[in-house]
This record gives structure tokens, C-alpha cells and sequence, in this order.
């Protein structure tokens, strides 16, 4: 029955929104049929056995009905998504499962009614339990939440490169490629190190994305007896191509840098610029004191 719905309706001229309105509005017709005929008064004049067999037959029969037309409302949602260009088709997958899951707690209310099962109790003890649950799932949820926003306003798309600074890193900036991008955590690759970052740090970071992926970025610390402009110059030399050097911050004995250098330079060549410049600062200050 489903699969001949389904067939019918990618030939039906009927828009998918208009679509997704009749049936919420059949759902909740039916409903409401099932809930006028529990009560019927013509019920009251059945022995107590067969009108609770009866009651039986209608909630199994509305459960089939309501179950049948959520499907197709997960169907429409589904489409809806897939023909919308700017819609990305995770977001589309958790709109229906939402709909769904929204749609089956209907569908187990107006059950649960035609019972005649008291939900006010229900809800009290599940109210309690959802305020428990949900401490417990904050940081899930909330990481849950940033993956949508993500998904939906897309600050930048995996094979980037990016760089990530927050009040929640405690001032460090995290770089890398971005090579997934899921519901819970975003992935970064910086040459040999992966960083799994939590979405909800994510969306409040300042995010710098670098265009060209042909460079990659460091940040270094760097002693005054050093300058900026003397390490540009010869990491240039040792490279054998472009490379620069920006100040980012000042601390109290060293100062950051942040060194862009082409992919094929090895991070040893840094390393080891580095470590000869400070060699000879370290020379020039003993030969200076040695002078004296």
C-alpha cells in the first residue's frame, strides 16, 4: 500500500508542499474520527466485552492508518530536500527523522486515548525524566545543534584550510584541512596530527579560512633576540621559494609568529632555520658579554 502511494505520487501534479499539507491534514482528520467514534454514545449500549474489543479494533486500525500516513510525510520531507539545491541532504534526513519521531508520539497519544488511559500521569513522570536526560545529554545536544547550523549556513566546506581561535581553546589556534564534517565533531588535519574538534566550540570561533591550498600555516614562538623580518629571510633561503612571517601576539619572553610556506616545504626546514638562528643569537650575546 505504501509502495503504490509512493509510486503515484512522483506522478502526481500536486506540488510537494501542498502535498505535505493534505497529508498532515488527513493525519489529523483521522484522529480526530477515531476519537469522535470512542465517544459514541453508541458504544454505551454494548455489553462492557465487546466494547472493549472494539476499542481494540479502533486503535489498531488508527495506528495503521497514522503510521502509513507518516511515511508519506517522510517521503514529501525527503524529496523536498533532495530537489532544493541549498538544503544539504544530512539537514533533509534529520527533518524527516524529526517528523517522524514527532509523528509517532501523535500517533501513541490518540492511542493511548482511545484506550481511555489517562496520559496527565504519563506526561508528569515523563517530564521528569526528560529534564534528567537532558542534563545529561547538554553537551550531545549542543553539539547536535552546532552541527545542523554547519550544515546549514556552511562557513566553509571540507577541503579547506582553516583556522580556529575561542575563548574555549584558551587562546591556541587550531589549523588544519578540514576532511569531515558530521554531526557531532569536525575533523582537521594538519600534516601528521588529526584534531577532532566538537562543533559547539566551533560555532563560536573566530574562523579564518585560508583559500589556497597550496600553503600551509604554522605558529611559532619566537625569542626577541630573534627578529621577524631576519627569519623570513632565511627560511626564503633554506626553502628555496616564498614563505612569510606575521607577528600575532607578544608574551613576556617570546613573541608569536605565524609562518605560511608552500605544501612541498618540509616542517623540518622550519626546524631547523629555527634552531640556526637561535645558535647564532645565542652566539652574538655571549661573544657580546665576553667583550665586555
Amino acid at each position: 500500500m505504501s509502495s503504490a502511494f509512493h509510486d503515484n505520487a512522483s506522478d502526481s501534479p500536486l506540488h510537494p508542499w501542498r502535498r505535505l499539507l493534505l497529508i498532515s491534514l488527513l493525519l489529523i482528520a483521522a484522529a480526530t474520527v477515531f476519537s469522535a467514534a470512542k465517544d459514541s454514545s453508541l458504544l454505551s449500549f454494548l455489553p462492557a466485552k465487546d466494547r472493549f474489543s472494539l476499542q481494540w479494533v479502533l486503535v489498531l486500525l488508527w495506528a495503521f492508518i497514522g503510521v502509513w500516513l507518516i511515511r508519506q510525510l517522510r517521503h514529501v520531507v525527503l524529496r523536498i530536500a533532495a530537489k532544493s539545491s541549498k538544503v544539504d541532504v544530512r539537514i533533509g534526513l534529520l527533518l524527516s527523522r524529526t517528523l517522524s519521531a514527532v509523528g509517532y508520539v501523535f500517533v501513541l497519544v490518540v492511542a493511548l486515548h482511545l484506550l481511555q488511559i489517562k496520559i496527565g500521569s504519563i506526561l508528569v513522570g515523563g517530564a521528569v525524566t526528560g529534564v534528567i536526560v537532558g542534563i545529561a545529554a547538554q553537551s550531545t545536544l549542543s553539539n547536535l545543534f552546532a552541527g545542523v547550523l554547519l550544515f546549514t549556513l556552511r562557513p566553509f566546506s571540507i577541503g579547506n584550510y582553516v583556522t580556529l581561535r575561542t575563548w574555549m581553546f584558551s587562546g591556541i589556534e587550531y589549523s588544519g584541512t578540514v576532511i569531515d564534517i558530521n554531526w557531532y565533531y569536525t575533523v582537521l588535519m594538519d600534516g601528521t596530527q588529526k584534531r577532532i574538534v566538537p562543533n559547539s566550540s566551533i560555532i563560536i570561533s573566530a574562523i579564518t579560512i585560508i583559500a589556497d591550498t597550496s600553503i600551509q600555516l604554522y605558529t611559532l614562538p619566537l625569542p626577541y633576540t630573534i627578529s621577524a623580518h631576519i627569519f623570513e629571510q632565511a627560511l626564503q633561503q633554506a626553502s628555496d621559494g616564498p614563505a612569510t612571517v606575521l607577528v600575532r601576539e607578544f608574551s613576556e619572553d617570546t613573541y608569536t609568529v605565524q609562518v605560511r610556506v608552500p605544501t612541498h616545504v618540509d616542517r623540518d626546514v622550519i626546524r631547523a632555520t629555527l634552531l640556526k638562528l637561535r645558535t647564532e643569537s645565542t652566539a652574538q650575546v655571549d661573544s657580546g658579554v665576553g667583550g665586555t
